[in-house]
């Protein structure tokens, strides 16, 4: 067991404890990962959604994008990096970032979580995700995840609803300008919107406030 399933599967255990099993549809749309990685491209609403993600796909690894003010305590920082997390800046992505997130799918044989929009203040789709897929020649599963929103709901044991969508597949025969990656974020964007709908056809979903 590496260091990522321990941890994941204690945090598998706390979040059953102090707040229920989560409900999950489209759990066949995930790829076989003996075959190939891929990017878990994922609605962002709260703290908890890259946790609901990993406990969800359980023992599969996944290596997630977080912001790099967390990475400034030496300590935390070194706990993550042993769970595959690395930082980026989400105003201004440094090529580099890039390298890192095709370098974790290509040759370190793990599946990327990214969420789009960057940050829970918006619903916006954030270049990237796209290009990535350009780059690693990976297929993209959409992920709309509908958690708890703050603390009291999730220790009220406010179930998490997470739905996997269908692949957004890499074509080897487009040429992925511009023009078609603003066309696979738009597809990315939609499937959210339908992933939403089939959790809950009343659900809405208004951006938190900086505070």
């Amino acid at each position: 067991m590496t260091f990522y399933q321990f941890a994941v599967a204690i945090l598998r255990f706390l979040f059953r404890l102090f707040n229920g099993k989560s409900y999950i549809i489209g759990r066949e749309n995930i790829p076989n990962p003996d075959q190939s990685t891929f990017i878990l491209a994922a609605t962002h609403r709260s703290f908890w959604d890259p946790l609901y993600l990993a406990i969800a796909l359980y023992p599969l690894e996944i290596s997630f994008m977080s912001k790099e003010s967390i990475f400034r305590n030496s300590v935390l920082a070194k706990i993550l990096r042993k769970a595959y997390v690395f930082p980026v800046n989400r105003e201004k992505p440094s090529p580099k970032t890039i390298k890192v997130a095709v370098k974790q799918l290509t040759e370190n044989n793990l599946n990327l979580g990214i969420f789009p929009s960057g940050s829970r203040y918006t619903t916006e789709i954030k270049g990237g995700t796209a290009f990535i897929q350009r780059l690693s020649k990976r297929d993209i599963i959409p992920i709309a995840i509908q958690p708890p929103l703050d603390f009291k709901s999730f220790f009220k044991r406010q179930t998490a609803k997470i739905a996997f969508g269908p692949a957004i597949k890499y074509n080897p025969e487009l040429d992925y300008n511009k023009e078609q990656l603003a066309k696979i974020d738009l597809e990315l964007a939609n499937a959210f919107d339908t992933l939403d709908h089939q959790l809950d056809s009343n659900f809405t979903y208004v951006p938190a406030k900086k505070k």
